[in-house]
Parts: structure tokens; sequence; C-alpha cells
């Protein structure tokens, strides 16, 4: 190579290669430092295999082979190592030449479009992620996998609000404390899981050398980090609605759904182990009053002190639930005999019956019970609901006539 390209080759930014046909580098141009931090001495009379990315060296031993072969070679890409030992995107254009021998190759940094592209795929990657994730344990393992293909990311950690709960910890071994020690994520590098108006927690990111993390790197951190608060509000919102469909917002018993579900499984049971049951319906005697004469804040107030009564009469094993308005059930598994079961209702009257401060004054609420015992009155949910239901107004009637009578 002449000194006229020689001086030509100096002004390039692209750096320039001669090499020979057994690999070794007769010439590079200054750019060489720049893109791969040598200077050119500390490169030229080395084989360029040296400075190549082990994971790249097999096909770019292939391509070498080919252009020594007289085809010329545009737009291969390889990945080099820098004197650093940070990574180096290239791509090359090369081509043999035999007048000189020699292999002549331009290689420009693309490292920067490289690395565009990584974070872009990253994080469509995490937002795809986000958008299949089912559960919090599963969102955290993906996020924490597609992350280490991205950046030097030694540990990740969710934590939870309220009470700082650790949700998701994760580190590589010997990191933060002793082998199976839960990481100290403390003092990890920290982005808020948010959305407008709300805050979950905080996504904690254990990178090597935090302090010096590119403001690209830092954008993937916070997108992952809003990714995973748009998971949670959305996983929370679906739970909220599962709950709602199966139990009363105001008393949190089991709702109408959710008490004809529990009734089919105990039929199923009381058929198996040929047991019996009873089903009582709780109907609150003049509670239109307490809404009438004090308002809908006490009467719910009110309902919610009968609901926590009634609970407080029954075994774990049986079930309360509130159908709607001042009707509650009470489903009572392995009970023989209507004696047990009327024992059952007096302890409901007797609490049920205790006086109860709201509003400034000591409320005595009652109550009409109606019995229907399986399999006797019903073996199917609609027979046995309505048997109660009818035992239950004749209570009321009852009620009313000895009222009538006492008043009279």
């Amino acid at each position: 190579m002449n000194n006229t390209l020689h001086r030509l080759a100096d002004l390039l930014l692209d750096v320039v290669f001669l090499v020979e046909e057994g690999g070794r580098i007769v010439y590079v141009n200054p750019a060489c430092t720049a893109v791969f931090g040598y200077q050119p001495d500390e490169m030229i009379g080395r084989q360029i295999l040296d400075f190549i990315h082990p994971g790249d060296l097999q096909r770019t031993v292939a391509e070498m082979a080919q252009v020594a072969r007289g085809r010329p070679g545009f737009g291969f890409e390889n990945r080099y190592l820098r004197k650093d030992g940070s990574v180096a995107h290239i791509m090359w254009s090369a081509r043999w030449s035999d007048e000189d021998q020699l292999r002549i190759g331009v290689a420009r940094d693309i490292s920067e479009r490289k690395l565009a592209e990584q974070r872009l795929a990253g994080m469509l990657a995490l937002s795809t992620a986000a958008q299949g994730a089912e559960s919090l344990e599963a969102l955290f393992v993906a996020f924490h996998g597609i992350l280490l293909e991205l950046m030097p990311l030694r540990g990740l950690a969710a934590v939870l609000d309220p009470g700082a709960r650790v949700a998701y910890a994760a580190a590589m071994p010997g990191v933060d404390g002793a082998a199976g020690a839960p990481p100290d994520t403390s003092r990890w590098f920290a982005e808020p899981m948010s959305t407008p108006g709300m805050k979950f927690g905080e996504l904690r990111f254990d990178v090597e050398h935090a302090a010096v993390l590119s403001a690209h790197d830092r954008d993937v951190l916070q997108f992952a980090a809003a990714q995973a608060a748009t998971v949670i509000e959305r996983l929370a919102l679906h739970a909220d609605l599962a709950y709602a469909a199966r139990y009363d917002e105001l008393t949190g018993l089991p709702n109408r759904r959710l008490f004809q579900d529990r009734m089919q499984s105990a039929f199923a049971r009381s058929r198996r182990d040929r047991s019996r049951g009873a089903l009582l319906f709780i109907d609150l005697d003049d509670f239109k009053r307490v809404n009438d004469d004090y308002g809908h804040a006490i009467g719910d107030q009110l309902l919610q002190a009968v609901a926590r009564r009634i609970v407080s009469c029954v075994r774990e094993c049986d079930t309360v639930a509130r159908l709607g308005g001042d009707e509650f059930v009470a489903l009572l598994e392995n009970v023989d005999t209507m004696e047990q079961a009327q024992a059952v209702v007096a302890k409901i009257h007797q609490a049920i019956g205790k006086p109860l401060p709201l509003a400034g004054v000591r409320m005595q609420a009652a109550a009409s019970i109606g019995i229907a015992l399986y399999p006797e009155h019903g073996d199917a949910t609609d027979h046995l609901m309505r048997y109660a239901d009818q035992a239950m107004y004749a209570c009321k009637a009852a009620h009313k006539a000895e009222n009538r009578s006492l008043a009279g």
C-alpha cells in the first residue's frame, strides 16, 4: 500500500485492515483506536482472529476463506473484543487482492445500532411477557431472563407496597451473602412500579457498575418497572372481579352463586357419606324500619353485625351466605335431626337478639328462621331453598300473629 493510500486511509473513520493469507495483520489505520481501543502498532503483526469474539470465530473463519477464494464480502457482521473487554459490533466489506496477496477489509462500527436493536427487541420481549403473564412469579422470572440478555444484571427483586413485601428475589450465587440466603436488595438500583395515581412498589436491580448505567439502560429498566405495574394492576383487578363474583361486598360472606356451588358440593358429600344436613333461611324482622328511621348507612352496619353473629353460631365446615337485602342462609353439614338444627337456630336467635349500639341507640334485631332438612325436604338446591323459604315465612307469620295477640 503506497504512502498516498496510507495517508488516505488515515483520514477514514472506518477501520482499514490489510491482512495476509495466514491471518496476520500487516496494516491498520488509526481509526482502530476509536473503534477497538488499540493503537495501530498493538494490532499490526498479530493474528486478526485474536481480536474476534469467540462466539463468532467459526463463522468468521468461514467468511475469510470465501473472500480468499475470490468472492468479495459485503455486509458481513461479527463481534470483536475491544481492549477494555467490551464488545464491538462490526460490519465488514472485504476483498482479496491477488496482486498484493492481501485481504483488504473495511470495518464499520455498528455497535450503537446493534445495541439499539437489541434494546428495542428486549423492550418488545418485556411487553410481550407482560401481556401474557398470568402470575407475578411468572412475570418476574420472564423479566429476569430478558434483562440478563440486555445488561450485566446480577440480581432482580420485586418489592410490593404496602409493607415492602418481597414478591420475587433472585441473584447470582455469592451475591449479597451466603448461598441460599435471601439477597439484601436495599442498595440495589430501584425503579418505582407505578401507574398514574398508584404506586405498587419497586423493581430493584443489582447491576454491575450501576453508577455508570447508560441513559438507554435506565430507559429499559424504567420500561420494565412500568410494565410490571400494569400487570400488577391487571391481576389485582381480575382478583377483585373474581372476588366480587363470589362474595357479598357488604358482609364478605359468600353470595348466592357461591352458596349454590357450596350446596352442590355438600350434596355430593352427603350422598357419598350417606350423611344428612340442614338449610336455614334467615330473614330479619322489620329491617325496612331500620333503614327508614336511621338511614341506609346504619342499616348496613346492622347487616354486617348480624352476619358476624350468625357466623359465630356455626362450625367452620358450615357455610353462611347473604342472598341479598336482609336475607341470609346457613348450610349445616352432618346434621341428623330436626332437634340439632333447632339448637343452632336457638343460638342464632340469641346472638342476633343481643343489643347492638348503633347511631347512639341500642338496637335489638330479631329474625325469622326456616329450617329444611336434606334429603327429607328436598334433594336438589331449588327444592331445599323453596322449602326453607316457605318455613321462614311461616315463622314470620307466626311472629306477627303473636305480636298482634300481645298488642290486643
